[in-house]
């Protein structure tokens, strides 16, 4: 018996591994919480700064490809997150900066995996909140 699904590439099968790497990385991030405590932020920090190159180069090989419509869009969030994941933020301003960073990581690997067909799975964190919003809204008997 035959297959009739093309064979993904190893160049295809490592971009997405490292984007499903990345999701799991950063939605482990999202379900226990940011914590504003100067050395939990720096730890977040620390991974964050390991993980953004991967999704850079991911993002930039995207952003080169011809007939991408929101490629300007695309690079000038590169260029944002590649400048915010390589400055050093004041003490005062670690947490705001971590915010940001994973703001605009999570939004390149939205990107990330829309191009390359991988489902968006939303964190379990958001999804509880979500929950419990709508859980709230319900007239209680």
């Amino acid at each position: 018996m035959t297959s009739t699904t093309p064979a993904a590439s190893p160049a295809d099968t490592d971009v997405t591994a490292s984007i499903v790497a990345a999701r799991r990385e950063l939605d482990s991030i999202a379900n226990r919480g940011i914590v504003s405590a100067p050395r939990a932020v720096a730890d977040t920090l620390t991974t964050l700064e390991a993980l953004a190159p991967t999704l850079i180069t991911h993002a930039r090989a995207l952003a080169a490809q011809p007939g991408d419509t929101e490629q300007t869009e695309l690079h000038e969030l590169i260029e944002r997150t590649e400048h915010r994941a390589s400055s050093r933020p004041r003490a005062d301003l670690a947490y705001e900066h971590l915010l940001v960073l994973v703001n605009q990581l999570q939004e390149l690997l939205r990107r990330l995996e829309r191009a390359h067909g991988i489902p968006y799975r939303r964190t379990q964190a958001g999804a509880a909140t979500r929950r419990s919003n709508h859980d709230s809204r319900r007239p209680q008997m």
